[in-house]
């Protein structure tokens, strides 16, 4: 949730704003971003499972503000956000929503050049550490370290084997799975590391084989992990079926509720999936761009984190995954 000094600093800047430019405000009470345009990065591609909550969420927003939404697509692919990050800033909109997967260090010129054409930088999905920007996601570690401890919870003991399914490079996106590394290390649980490839990333059927064959060559493997691939943990249910796998001889964990999800968690094919609410890191940055543009009200946060999901919990939430929201 959005914290307390966060709250009362929007509130404090509201009402100095409305002091200064009162005039202009009894003239047209309402908050909108009319005229305005925001470029923003959904992350996955157009509809899919990972990304269309995101994407209505952003809509949602740019409809009730008035803003001209200008979504950008890039499959994953960190090197191709980077990209339409700087096509986004050549185009000199009001504001641009990046994710923060590329890291700090390689926006770092997008950063500079967006300060100062006066262009406002919002950042969802993934933190950019030490930038100030306004962020509407997960705190990545700890939602890693979560997912970690829920299958612990689940089961998983101390001398018990997993294979952690994901990235470990030192990009922002790695901190997820540091947190369920953290967790297994913490309760002694012992682990294989197996790096996902761009590729799978983009095309999640491409990961099943991968994993598939892995638990074929290793049949003392007790968990599977996916800190922070929705789409992954959505074909669990295929990996564990392609490795021979009986609903419930694995403890299993991921991201994102979702249909195919839904089906896992029914079928006991899933275990534990870790929610982060992608409509609000849709609707929320929409709404902080206009206030740092309009109001220069800046650096608010929100943990959209949403709790977790087990076989005992999920059915309430699936009318709202049919809808699209969550």
């Amino acid at each position: 949730m959005i914290t307390r000094r966060f709250l009362f600093g929007a509130a404090v800047a509201m009402g100095m704003a409305g002091s200064m430019v009162q005039p202009a405000m009894a003239a047209d009470p309402a908050l909108t971003g009319e005229g305005m345009t925001v470029y923003f990065q959904m992350g996955g591609n157009p509809g899919d499972s990972a990304t269309l909550a995101r994407e209505l969420g952003a809509k949602a927003a740019a409809d009730l503000l008035k803003v001209k939404l200008m979504p950008q697509y890039a499959g994953w692919d960190q090197q191709k956000m980077l990209e339409q990050a700087n096509q986004a800033l050549a185009a000199q909109p009001d504001a641009i929503v990046v994710m923060g997967h590329s890291g700090t260090d390689s926006m770092k010129r997008f950063l500079d050049e967006a300060k100062e054409a006066g262009i406002v930088v919002v950042t969802n999905n993934t933190r950019l550490p030490g930038t100030g920007l306004s962020y509407f996601g997960l705190d990545n570690y700890a939602a890693g370290k979560l997912l970690g401890e829920q299958m612990i919870a689940a089961g998983l003991k101390s001398g018990d084997k997993a294979v952690i399914y994901g990235t470990f490079e030192q990009t922002a996106h790695a901190d997820i799975s540091r947190g369920t590394i953290e967790a297994f290390d913490a309760a002694g649980v012992t682990y294989d590391k197996l790096q996902w490839s761009n590729e799978a990333v983009q095309d999640p059927s491409l990961a099943v084989p991968v994993i598939a064959s892995y638990l074929q060559s290793n049949p003392d493997v007790k968990a599977i992990a996916v800190p922070g691939h929705s789409g992954i943990t959505a074909v669990l249910a295929k990996v564990m079926e392609a490795a021979g796998k009986e609903p419930g001889s694995l403890i299993t964990g991921g991201y994102d509720i979702s249909p195919l999800t839904i089906d896992g968690l029914r079928k006991g094919y899933v275990t534990v999936v870790v929610d982060q609410q992608p409509y609000l890191q849709g609707y929320m940055p929409v709404l902080a761009a206009v206030l740092q543009k309009r109001y220069g009200i800046a650096g608010l946060e929100m943990n959209t984190g949403g709790g977790v999901f087990t076989k005992d919990n999920f059915e309430w939430v699936v009318p709202l995954v049919e809808q699209g929201v969550r």
